[in-house]
């Protein structure tokens, strides 16, 4: 295995963007950050450009408090109850950045952010990793908030799921993640899903969903078919991943009676499936899924969904002799092969959580899978900024990824190969 190299400075801490966006440059030397180190409260959030050369840092965004609450950052308490402490996702606010929000366009440099203002009003902002220079797109009324947001394959188009402010509130006194999805139906509440035109800030919404939607994205080639989720919402394994094209019905992509290739579920409703994210070519979804009550430690698995409904699912298990826990899974672009922070080696093990960034070799005419760990990341998992969040660099001979494991949050870079 690798020793990770460390690319952002043990100063101060240091997140990277959220994985279904790159992180990084198209020519891999600049790095675009989420930070504390210009914000007045510890648990402060600014952008920054890190320069992977030098290893200098700059800022980008300044706000000078914690984040401003949104998915998954609710303002929920610390809870003496043990088994509710996973509900805590650190201090916020009600404006400064949504820490959900930055989407990054490599080629061009441009970074896409959203952020709340203190009379309650949202903003879509764009700056330029390079030059600095930053502009406002969009103005985003109280009642609406942000979730994730990505960009079209030119980054002429920002994405954006515009959920009801509600649900903040739910969050906020929860006692479980279910009752969030629950609540939503309960209030008949919709999200918008909605592009803004990077040019001119003009915002259309495509259409109105009625459930809870979080997870966006286009497809890699073409803006009229778009990836997105129902979070939280119960069956977890057949609700989870939706796929919409202008002008048609929506598309359950993992839905009851759709047949499975390779892997065997007792009940297809009880898998925890998430992280959908598109093959690059455009021709599958990956995502991963875990069966929590398998024997001895969870099933994890990577998945496949082919865009033809028609076509079977393809589900490929870890290996059994390769432990695995909650985690990310972000592919190649052929899908070849996944990054994974969720692999355990004996250690992680004994404290039941991924400490491993790892790579699974997929051979989806076989079924097969090679579990080839890059290096540690032994990370604390302690809320969602400590998450490693693995994702490639644009020309994928490097994965970067997020660790508190030298007491400070830095990011960290590491071979593919």
């Amino acid at each position: 295995m690798h020793t990770p190299r460390p690319e952002s400075p043990r100063s101060a801490n240091c997140q990277l963007l959220y994985f279904t966006t790159y992180s990084v440059t198209q020519d891999a030397q600049v790095l675009a950050a989420i930070t504390n180190a210009y914000s007045d409260h510890p648990e402060g959030a600014s952008l920054a450009r890190i320069d992977r050369a030098t290893g200098r840092m700059e800022p980008l965004a300044i706000f000078p408090g914690p984040a401003m609450q949104a998915y998954p950052y609710f303002a929920r308490p610390r809870s003496a109850e043990p088994t509710e402490d996973y509900l805590y996702n650190g201090t916020v606010a009600k404006h400064g950045l949504n820490k959900s929000s930055p989407c990054l366009h490599p080629a061009s440099e441009n970074l896409f952010f959203v952020w709340g203002r203190e009379d309650g009003w949202g903003m879509l902002d764009c700056v330029n990793l390079l030059s600095g220079q930053r502009r406002p797109l969009l103005e985003i009324p109280p009642g609406r908030c942000v979730g994730y947001t990505h960009l079209d394959a030119m980054g002429e188009h920002v994405l954006l799921s515009l959920m009801d402010s509600r649900i903040l509130a739910f969050g906020e006194v929860r006692k479980n993640n279910q009752e969030m999805s629950e609540n939503y139906a309960k209030y008949g509440l919709t999200t918008q899903i909605a592009e803004v035109e990077v040019a001119t800030g003009k915002l259309a919404v495509l259409w109105e969903e009625a459930a809870w939607v979080t997870h966006v994205q286009y497809h890699p080639r073409r803006r009229d078919v778009v990836l997105y989720n129902h979070e939280w919402t119960w069956p977890l394994g057949t609700e989870r991943i939706w796929l919409k094209r202008a002008g048609e019905p929506r598309v359950q992509m993992r839905r009851p009676g759709r047949a499975i290739q390779f892997r065997a579920s007792p009940d297809l409703g009880r898998d925890d499936v998430a992280h959908e994210v598109w093959q690059e070519n455009g021709e599958g979804i990956i995502y991963h899924g875990v069966r929590w009550d398998a024997p001895g430690h969870p099933e994890q698995f990577v998945g496949r969904a082919p865009v033809d409904p028609d076509l079977p699912l393809q589900e490929i298990s870890i290996p059994r002799d390769r432990p695995s826990f909650y985690g990310h899974f972000i592919p190649s672009r052929a899908g070849d092969f996944v990054i994974t922070d969720a692999v355990a080696n004996e250690k992680g093990l004994a404290q039941r959580k991924g400490n491993l960034i790892s790579r699974l070799n997929l051979d989806w005419a076989n079924g097969t899978m090679e579990v080839v760990p890059l290096c540690e990341s032994n990370t604390s998992w302690h809320t969602q900024d400590n998450h490693p969040h693995p994702v490639t660099t644009p020309d994928q001979k490097e994965v970067l990824f997020t660790s508190d494991c030298e007491g400070v949050r830095r990011i960290y870079s590491v071979p593919v190969a």
